[in-house]
């Protein structure tokens, strides 16, 4: 009888020890198999290497895609000597390596989209995919920029342009809020030789638009006002790019002030009122020229190797977290070419943003994120 006890605890043992070596093991396998997601700014592998401007990543499916500001960027284009080649659309699997795709509206001489096309985004919206375009056509007299966008049902077209600019501005960005309402919000700006009372009474504005007869149908009501005389975002503002999370509309803008640097604003309503966040700018960069023609103090940190961080939008990551995409200029470039850069975004328990610093160092990022 004592032979069987002893006999049966030390089969119990056995046993025991067995699981535990299986628990042991499941978890080594599930640790050692966890993804991993490298990065490291500026990004430049398959994209021009002349640069891109304003870039916006966003995910569609299983695949990423880039669009942005092609070179060459004014006042070489001016010269008509070397157009802007319109729309560049690049495809990724991993965000890190890109490819040309193809241009998805080019300049036409007759039309109003002829030079600049600048800071292009695509939105899926109701299962259709909208370009914003800026641009403008001085062979019609229209020396001022325009907004306007274009539709299709593929993400890589055929794109049909609307015939007529919608305003006066640049910057076009298309928000759709949970009750299906789109706005537009834009860099609203009056014609060339304003002065300093009408270009304030102006700026990041957005109106209610409706997609499909390509009209407003509110007045365009400014969002945010420039900044005081000295602070970060007071000689401009542009690229307006809105999300909303947990009941809070966040509007994201970058300002040149300094150099290229952004910041946010939140309110309860896309309508408003916003509020700057009192933290601003949470990225970018300083250059002490941009500071001096500006009139404001150089406040950069040595340490960060970027003059220029900024016109930012808002995608999905690989860890399924909210990340930033812009454009960086390296402090050290003689040529100041523009590249893609990529940072993810957390939020604190109050809904403030939460993002790293500018740098040139790899960072691993485990998937699923663990924070």
């Amino acid at each position: 009888m004592i032979k069987n006890t002893q006999f049966r605890n030390f089969i119990r043992i056995i046993l025991s020890d067995i699981l535990a070596l299986m628990i042991l093991c499941s978890i080594s396998v599930t640790t050692f198999a966890q993804k991993v997601f490298r990065y490291k700014n500026p990004i430049s592998s398959g994209i021009d290497p002349r640069g891109i401007r304003d870039c916006q990543v966003f995910r569609d499916g299983n695949k990423w895609y880039l669009t942005g500001t092609a070179y060459p960027v004014w006042p070489k284009e001016d010269t008509f000597g070397q157009l802007n080649p319109g729309t560049p659309l690049y495809s990724s699997d991993d965000l890190i390596n890109w490819k040309f795709e193809r241009t998805l509206v080019l300049p036409n001489p007759e039309k109003w989209y002829f030079t600049r096309f600048w800071s292009n985004e695509i939105h899926k919206i109701n299962g259709k995919y909208y370009l914003s375009l800026q641009c403008r056509n001085p062979l019609l007299g229209d020396n001022c920029l325009r907004i306007g966008y274009a539709v299709a049902e593929n993400v890589m077209g055929p794109y049909k342009v609307i015939d007529q600019p919608l305003d006066k501005g640049n910057d076009l960005h298309f928000f759709q809020d949970d009750d299906g309402t789109v706005y537009a919000f834009w860099n609203h700006v009056a014609e060339p030789g304003r002065d300093e009372a009408e270009f304030r009474a102006f700026g990041m504005s957005f109106a209610k638009f409706d997609l499909e007869k390509g009209k407003f149908l509110t007045p365009p009501t400014v969002a945010i006002p420039y900044g005081n005389k000295g602070e970060w975002d007071s000689v401009g503002q542009e690229g307006t790019f809105v999300i909303k999370r947990n009941g809070i509309y966040y509007l994201f803008y970058s300002s040149w002030t300094r150099g290229y640097e952004i910041g946010y604003a939140t309110a309860k309503k896309v309508t408003g009122p916003w509020t700057k966040f009192p933290g601003n700018p949470i990225y970018g960069g300083q250059d002490p020229a941009y500071c001096k023609k500006s009139g404001v103090p150089y406040t950069g940190d040595p340490k960060n190797p970027f003059a220029h961080a900024g016109y930012e939008n808002i995608f999905t990551g690989p860890d399924g977290r909210l990340w930033l995409s812009c454009h960086g200029i390296l402090a050290a470039d003689p040529k100041q070419i523009p590249m893609l850069m990529i940072e993810p975004l957390d939020f604190d328990a109050a809904g403030n943003v939460i993002i790293g610093k500018p740098d040139t160092l790899w960072h691993e990022i485990p998937i699923p994120y663990q924070k």
